[in-house]
């Protein structure tokens, strides 16, 4: 009631204001109070048209959710009722449900049991079979022991589990040291190994010895742990990529391991750190005495009992190899702090794995004596010092009294190749022999970086020799050094192609692009498309531009030479010589013979010091040099009258071209320039007119018609004007 009656107070306030003379507007307020009113009331009004309409509306909705609401009750209580019911039919489920979990918990129980007493009964079994000596019998029950085994892998029975995995290791034991000591007799009567006083003895036992050692080995096999079970011991966490070999392979081996410690582990004398061949070698030697006999009488009995996936020759390998292994790993840990040591190790470390891989057939799949070099620590060791003695060889190379000399092979006479140029190759190659058995191809990307790194160097000290050497170029050692890169470049352009550099080019290009993609963030495969091209463009683009450059410069000498033995031939009198109608024969210039001979001295030098395709550049250089100076300081200089034109054909046609021509087929097309010049100085004169005419009328296409007609082709109209104006027999206005 307050709050109505603040409310009123606030309206009137709002309508009337704080000024007296505003009580006016009461009358007005009044008025619309009153229609309000009269509007709500009849608005309420049952009179009214609009009322009972709405109403009803209102009185149908409630009386419709009073309906639906009474079904939903009955709906409910039959729902609860039907839910009573349920509950007292599960509860005898329940009764019944839980006599059947007693019953399956006996069952699982039972079984669990009678499992137990199953392996007990064979384990007494066993032991009947061991003690009377049945070995048969008792291979056959450990096999079953080792199918339960097998069984139980995924069983959650924990304690059921390991009781059968101990009752199979205890059986195991003991049947293996038994049958151990009888096969390691059985290889005594074969007397295995065949090395020592038994070299020859691989065929002097008897069949049944041999008959008995394939039944046992048979036996052996069958002796196996589940590959679960077996835990292999090793000496050094690099030596677990070696997994356990078969059983019969493992005591074949032992005596060799045996030897091996012997005679390499200890202070005998044949341990030496400064030796590692001699035992890499025995190695080797054990695998090719043994390999084929271990082939022909162990494989077939693998073979016969579904052993077809185990490669015993590999087996026998595998074990072999472990022991060099070993060794080779106990070794680098002393001799890593001695470069010599260091270096020779590795070399016999890597002989020893390319005689295993490629004359022995080991599987590249198989690990060798390459994963041990390539540990962190070892592998820096390595590139560091191969980089080290490629830079001493390469040192060695550039200072030999006879690097510059040409190899006395026949089939190299053409490109005539340096012992610099062999011995470099050499080198890289020696590196890449090193390298290319290397697994992973990020190691072998890092040796062909020490490759490319070397090229590099290489040519660097190439430009230090030639400054140093810097004099005449065809005296000095230019052509030489020009031979060594053409016959290197070529040599790598040729590598490059081949499948081992093609793959690291691959690889190379893998790399970059998981880098490119790393740094922008993008999806890799975004940045691999086809790849195109060899690891060594770029080295062989850089000796090939300073091939270029040498070849230039030679060519550019040799011009010069010529150039300076040419003044009187230049200044000769060409206006006022005679024709060949006054003289009895034309021959040679005389002012020429200076120059013509230099150029011929020149060219022969150039063909005897260069490789043929350095020459075909050089002289290309040389013919182009030529033909631009005889057009501009011969004949664009002088005057000649028919004589000196004359005379000036017969020294290029009978003089130039035949000194190119014992070096190149038709070099006239070499001497475009000055033939043309010929040819438009020794034309009639009439002819020369008509030329003149057509050439300054403005019909370009007739003039070119002309020109082609006598014989001119690459001269340009304006300097075939210039030509003409040489001769006397044109008056110029």
């Amino acid at each position: 009631m307050i709050d109505t009656k603040k409310k009123i107070i606030q309206k009137f306030n709002a309508e009337l204001g704080s000024d007296l003379k505003g009580l006016e507007k009461i009358y007005d307020f009044h008025q619309c109070l009153t229609i309000q009113k009269n509007e709500i009331e009849k608005s309420l009004s049952m009179a009214s048209s609009e009322a009972p309409s709405k109403v009803k509306v209102v009185i149908e909705n409630v009386e419709r959710i009073s309906i639906e609401f009474q079904q939903l009750e009955e709906s409910s209580i039959e729902f609860r009722d039907d839910i009573q019911k349920a509950i007292l039919g599960n509860d005898k489920s329940l009764e019944m449900q839980k006599v059947i979990n007693v019953i399956s918990y006996l069952d699982k129980s039972l079984a669990y049991l009678n499992l137990i007493k199953y392996v007990e009964k064979i384990s007494a079994e066993v032991q009947a079979s061991l003690a009377a000596g049945d070995d048969e019998a008792t291979i056959s029950l450990y096999t079953n022991l080792t199918d339960i085994s097998y069984q139980l892998q995924s069983s959650t029975c924990h304690h059921l589990v390991n009781y059968v995995k101990e009752t199979l290791h205890f059986w195991h034991s003991l049947i293996k040291d038994k049958l151990s000591k009888e096969y390691n007799d059985i290889l005594k009567a074969l007397k295995w190994p065949f090395c020592g006083s038994n070299t020859n003895s691989v065929n002097t036992f008897t069949s049944e010895t041999l008959t008995k050692f394939k039944i046992i080995t048979e036996y052996l096999l069958h002796l196996q742990l589940p590959e679960e079970s077996t835990k292999p011991v090793v000496t050094s966490a690099l030596l677990t990529d070696f997994t356990p070999v078969c059983l019969p392979i493992s005591l074949m081996v032992r005596p060799l391991r045996q030897r091996f410690i012997y005679h390499f582990i200890g202070a005998k004398l044949t341990n030496r750190q400064d030796k590692p061949e001699w035992f890499f070698t025995q190695i080797l030697t054990w695998i090719k005495d043994h390999v084929q006999w271990v082939q022909k009488n162990v494989q077939p009995v693998a073979n016969s009992i579904g052993f077809n996936h185990v490669n015993m020759k590999v087996e026998f390998m595998r074990a072999l190899v472990q022991l060099a292994v070993e060794k080779l790993h106990s070794e680098l840990s002393v001799v890593q702090y001695d470069d010599a040591l260091f270096a020779h190790l590795v070399d016999e470390a890597l002989g020893f794995e390319r005689e295993l891989r490629e004359t022995l057939f080991y599987p590249a799949t198989q690990p060798a004596t390459v994963f041990i070099l390539t540990q962190a620590h070892i592998f820096v060791k390595w590139i560091n010092m191969e980089k080290k003695y490629a830079t001493e060889k390469m040192d060695a190379i550039l200072s030999s009294n006879t690097a510059w000399e040409k190899l006395s092979s026949s089939d190299s006479d053409d490109i005539k190749v340096t012992e610099c140029a062999d011995a470099f190759l050499t080198l890289l190659t020696t590196i890449s022999d090193r390298y290319k058995h290397l697994p992973q191809p990020g190691h072998r990307l890092q040796f062909l970086e020490l490759q490319l790194e070397l090229i590099d160097d290489w040519r660097i000290r190439l430009l230090q020799l030639l400054h140093e050497n810097y004099e005449n170029p065809l005296t000095s050692l230019m052509p030489c050094i020009l031979n060594t890169l053409h016959y290197v470049a070529t040599v790598l352009e040729e590598w490059g192609v081949t499948v081992h550099f093609l793959q690291l080019y691959f690889f190379k290009k893998q790399f970059e692009a998981v880098e490119t993609a790393t740094l922008k963030g993008s999806d890799m495969t975004n940045n691999v498309g086809e790849v195109e091209g060899s690891v060594f463009d770029e080295a062989v683009a850089l000796l090939r531009r300073l091939e270029k450059e040498l070849i230039n410069e030679i060519s550019d000498s040799v011009a010069l030479d010529v150039k300076a033995r040419s003044r009187p031939y230049r200044t000769d009198k060409w206006f006022a010589m005679q024709s060949a109608k006054e003289v009895v024969s034309l021959s040679v210039t005389p002012s020429g013979y200076s120059m013509f001979q230099e150029l011929a001295t020149q060219l022969n030098l150039l063909y005897n010091t260069l490789a043929s395709p350095l020459f075909h550049q050089a002289w290309k250089n040389l013919a182009a040099h030529f033909d631009q100076f005889l057009l501009e300081e011969v004949v664009l200089v002088n005057h000649f009258n028919t004589g000196g034109a004359e005379q000036l054909q017969y020294d290029v046609v009978r003089n130039l071209f035949p000194l190119f021509g014992l070096y190149i087929s038709k070099p006239e097309s070499f001497f475009p320039l000055i033939k043309e010049a010929c040819i438009l100085l020794n034309i009639l004169l009439g002819s020369v007119m008509l030329l003149l005419e057509a050439l300054n009328s403005d019909d370009d296409i007739i003039g070119k018609e002309i020109l082609a007609d006598i014989g001119v082709h690459k001269m340009p109209p304006d300097l075939v004007l210039k030509v003409i104006r040489t001769r006397t027999d044109i008056t110029y206005v």
